[in-house]
């Protein structure tokens, strides 16, 4: 679980936003943002799907491993 957490900051972090701005992506309050980050919680899949759409790799919190990026198909 402290993985997650490690990872969801380090997320946070990489996209310039605050636990206040990340929170209010994912619907949550800072205090639950502030919980999941120090391993207290793991985030749910609705908070996870809210993040993702803002640009956080919820793949690479969940697992460690970056998402694939999809670069031009080849002929």
């Amino acid at each position: 679980m402290k993985e997650i957490a490690q990872r969801l900051r380090e997320e946070r972090k990489r996209l310039g936003l605050t636990q206040e701005e990340l929170g209010t992506l994912g619907g949550v309050k800072v205090n639950a943002q502030s919980i999941y980050e120090r391993g207290l919680r793991v985030p749910n899949a609705i908070y996870l799907a809210s993040i993702a759409t803002g640009g956080v790799d919820v793949l690479y919190i969940l697992t460690g491993g970056r998402t694939p990026c999809s670069g031009s198909p080849k002929s």
